[in-house]
């Protein structure tokens, strides 16, 4: 590919936000764009971050929110900035943008990595020991292989993850996605990375993106040298997918495409991954065969149940005594003024994965839902 040509006024301002891991993303991808085209100067602009810490840390993502990506799309639309870098698994939770797609750089490894201070290795964990991880989907798959360990979700993000680990030493292992522990430079605490084989990565994992105004078509010119088209058709792939298995929840889902000389493949799986399935095609057809493996899952009769046992490991919670509520069995004044219900959470949870039962057409009405065409995937058990 001839490289486009840049005048020595060419420029390109990159945004990101100040936290370490989406600073490091966005030179990351600063760095490798020179590297292609010397001549083309760029610059990164660091935002703070405009949520509240509080509620940040309620929140499930990789580098950045959906306020925070919310809060960066408006500088962009407002041109206080010319083009975003963020986490493609972060950006697919948020419902489609007038923003477009200006480039997808080479993915990183899609797998998933397991920190430890001391080195060891999951066989090697003592039983009851505490792991972080940041989504469902992490915690199903693990606690089916490890059933003697503690994983426990941790929200606000990487960053808020690692200092969870590393500074307040609050837990004794922390799994994050592989790429990430390149972009912050710890790849020395890694004690083992695994294969898809094992846990199933999430939709857009190892993916950066490059997000520009729909009419800035010279930026995309510019960003050319360093877009690869394989990694844009798994993403396309991973995108369709994740939009058609429910992207507002955080669901125990992975999915994990691949560009071959053959065309591309895609595999997915639900809760602990014990029902895997496979759908190909051509490139042409990345998008289908991404919203065609949702639709393998959506229809197979043993989905809602994975969801289920992956979102609730310990079992389903125990629904309330309406009796004890009319008795006045209730939490203090305090707690109700101040919103608090530790058990909301998980009865929210169940009333997602219900709807989802709906969509998917599992419920009573439609008791079967077992396979019509077994040639067009594969299940692995």
């Amino acid at each position: 590919m001839r490289e486009p040509q840049a005048s020595p006024s060419t420029s390109l301002t990159f945004a990101a936000l100040a936290s370490p891991l989406a600073r490091n993303q966005a030179q990351a991808i600063i760095d490798r764009l020179q590297l292609r085209s010397p001549r083309l100067a760029c610059s990164l602009d660091l935002f703070d971050s405009p949520q509240p810490e509080a509620q940040r840390a309620k929140e499930a993502f990789i580098s950045t929110s959906r306020v925070e990506i919310k809060f960066l799309l408006t500088a962009l639309r407002e041109k206080r900035t010319r083009l975003i870098v963020l986490e493609a698994s972060d950006l697919l939770s948020l419902p489609e943008t007038d923003a477009v797609i200006a480039c997808v750089p080479d993915r990183g490894a899609p797998f998933d990595a397991f920190l430890n201070r001391g080195g060891f290795i999951m066989d090697e964990m003592e039983s009851g020991r505490r792991v972080g991880v940041l989504s469902h989907r992490v915690r199903a798959q693990l606690q089916s292989l490890w059933p003697d360990l503690r994983f426990e979700i941790l929200r606000g993000g990487v960053d808020s993850a690692m200092e969870t680990h590393l500074r307040r030493s609050e837990i004794d292992g922390l799994v994050l996605p592989s790429s990430v522990t390149e972009h912050l430079g710890i790849q020395g605490i890694v004690a083992e990375i695994f294969a898809p084989e094992f846990v199933l990565p999430g939709p857009g994992q190892g993916t950066l993106v490059v997000l520009a105004r729909p009419d800035d078509e010279e930026a995309r010119d510019l960003l050319a040298p360093l877009h690869s088209e394989d990694s844009a058709l798994e993403l396309a792939a991973e995108t369709a997918f994740h939009r058609r298995m429910l992207p507002d929840q955080d669901l125990p889902v992975g999915a994990l495409a691949r560009v071959s000389s053959d065309g591309i493949a895609i595999l997915g799986g639900t809760g602990a991954g014990k029902h895997r399935f496979s759908v190909s095609g051509t490139l042409a057809e990345a998008g289908l065969v991404g919203d065609g493996l949702a639709q393998q899952i959506l229809s197979h009769s043993d989905t809602f149940t994975d969801l289920l046992e992956g979102d609730f490991p310990d079992g389903l919670p125990e629904e309330k005594d309406e009796d004890a509520t009319l008795l006045g069995n209730l939490k203090d004044e305090d707690d109700e003024e101040a919103g608090a219900d530790p058990d909301l959470d998980a009865f929210e949870d169940l009333e997602d994965l219900r709807r989802f039962e709906d969509l998917a057409g599992l419920g009573d009405d439609d008791p079967a839902g077992e396979d019509d065409d077994p040639d067009t995937y594969e299940e692995d058990h």
